[in-house]
């Protein structure tokens, strides 16, 4: 790095209660540049941000922003220094319009009463969107875009403070091929208008895509710093996990099976499924992909039966039977689980111990005298999930809001494993999460598969379709456009299927 650094961090530490968050790291920023922050869910990365954002203050270190000592008092305070934030989740109010959001709390207003200059707003708003190559109208409702525009307009509002230093969250999470290669490319822009942005995110085919430098925290620690054309991906996958991963142990076989587990015939929802038609075998992995937007979570939610969608046709089998999965219970009753995209609000209960989240759907096995709960075999089961599951925690009584994202997901599978499912629909079950974590996903995914389970995996992750799925089907705007099986499931041909409709 030849030019100087804008934002210099110096042995700064963190520890909240007993747990070290950062220990002594050393993190520099350049003009100019995209740095990208790596390391696994709890290596300190979120930790590092809210420092630089003003959220929480460091122990101890210093931090100086061009050249000055930098210790922000709130995020406020961050935002008058020019260090603005582009969080993970989409925090747009999707009852405003593009321009309403992009200029919140920063609109022009006409004097002496405040009002809003409404013709402004539209023309300013319009001018970024212009700038950065965003088609899209300002006086849009944020609720009518899909999502790689939401973050478009996420990132175009942080632009509005003329940010001098830009931290990005995971900005392409859930965003499909197609729209990462767009907010990478406003990304690019913005460094080459002499922003400096660190870059953090899961998906390291993106880091080495688009960063110029790395740096790879570990426990706390930076452990691997420098520019990326100097290191390459088993390296920082070694500096994050502190090993090398066995990939060749996850490597997708062809399907076998034989057995027909579920029967899906003509499934719709107005507006959004058309006459969706698929079997789904015992033991099989069955990806389903397709851009953001294509219906992958709606059928989904349709096939469990869940309230917010609701079926206007649609017939199911098991092993031949016909069955009504009306609602969440029936299909429960029915064999089939739901690992929901949303771990935090529809998974996990943060505020529930380890315990209580695994046994709460299967308390009637624990019941025992004068309606009280055997609390001995309750604690037996959370222990044997948790070892089964390597989700790391202390033990079974501790809050699920302590765990890392990782842990919660492998958390979430404990729990609707002990259901014993027959059936179980996966929608994004790796999403935000570490390059570990999605390793140890996937085995857990292969290993259910193995002992008989049908598998439905819905995700617009081509990694984990290319890398798990024995049979594929492609969506296109809430319908069925393509089947790949075998070795014909490739992410060239998937990819191509998801953006044209055909194959």
């Amino acid at each position: 790095m030849d030019a100087p650094p804008i934002l210099d961090c110096r042995n700064v530490a963190k520890a909240f209660g007993g747990v070290q968050a950062l220990r002594g790291v050393d993190f520099a920023i350049v003009p100019g540049r995209v740095h990208g922050l790596l390391g696994e869910n709890g290596a300190g990365k979120s930790t590092l941000l809210k420092i630089l954002a003003g959220v929480v203050l460091p122990d101890s270190g210093s931090i100086s922003l061009d050249g000055a000592p930098y210790r922000p008092a709130g995020t406020v305070a961050a935002l008058r220094h020019g260090v603005v934030t582009v969080h993970q989740d989409i925090n747009l109010i999707d009852s405003l319009t593009v321009a309403e959001n992009v200029l919140l709390n920063n609109e022009p207003k006409r004097p002496p009463f405040g009002l809003l200059r409404t013709r402004e707003m539209r023309a300013r708003t319009q001018k970024l969107l212009t700038a950065y190559g965003i088609d899209v109208d300002p006086g849009a409702l944020v609720s009518s875009l899909p999502n790689d525009v939401k973050k478009m307009v996420q990132i175009v509002k942080a632009t509005t403070w003329n940010p001098r230093v830009l931290l990005l969250d995971e900005p392409t999470s859930s965003l499909t091929d197609v729209e990462v290669t767009v907010v990478l490319r406003l990304i690019r822009t913005l460094a080459a208008q002499g922003v400096a942005l660190v870059f953090v995110s899961h998906y390291l085919a993106e880091v080495f895509e688009i960063c110029d430098d790395i740096t790879v925290l570990r426990d706390g620690a930076v452990v691997a710093s420098g520019p990326r054309a100097k290191t390459d991906l088993p390296q920082v996958v070694r500096g994050m996990l502190g090993r090398d991963l066995d990939h060749a142990s996850l490597q997708r076989a062809a399907a076998t099976k034989a057995d027909v587990l579920l029967s899906v015939r003509n499934l719709s929802v107005s507006g959004r499924l058309r006459d969706i038609s698929f079997d789904l075998h015992r033991g099989e992995i069955l990806g389903v992909t397709g851009l953001t937007g294509s219906g992958l979570t709606e059928l989904a939610r349709a096939i469990f039966g869940s309230e917010d969608i609701q079926r206007t046709t649609g017939d199911f089998a098991i092993e031949g039977k016909p069955a009504a999965l009306g609602t969440p219970h029936a299909s429960l009753g029915a064999g089939l689980a739901l690992l929901t995209n949303d771990r935090l609000r529809e998974g996990i209960l943060p505020e529930f111990s380890l315990l209580e989240n695994i046994c709460l759907p299967i308390l009637s096995r624990f019941s025992g005298g004068m309606g009280m709960l055997n609390q001995r075999r309750m604690v037996e089961t959370a222990e044997q999930c948790i070892k089964r599951l390597n989700v790391r925690a202390p033990g079974p009584r501790v809050m699920a809001k302590t765990l890392s994202g990782g842990n919660q997901q492998k958390l979430l599978f404990a729990k609707w494993l002990e259901t014993g499912p027959r059936i179980f629909l996966l929608d994004e079950p790796t999403i935000g999460i570490d390059i570990g974590s999605k390793f140890e996903i996937r085995r857990i995914i292969q290993e259910i598969a193995a002992a008989g389970v049908g598998v439905i995996l819905f995700s617009a992750e081509l990694a984990d379709i290319e890398t798990l799925c024995d049979r594929v089907l492609v969506m296109f705007r809430g319908a069925v456009v393509g089947e790949f099986a075998g070795p014909d499931v490739t992410r060239g041909a998937i990819l191509h299927a998801s953006v044209s409709g055909h194959i």
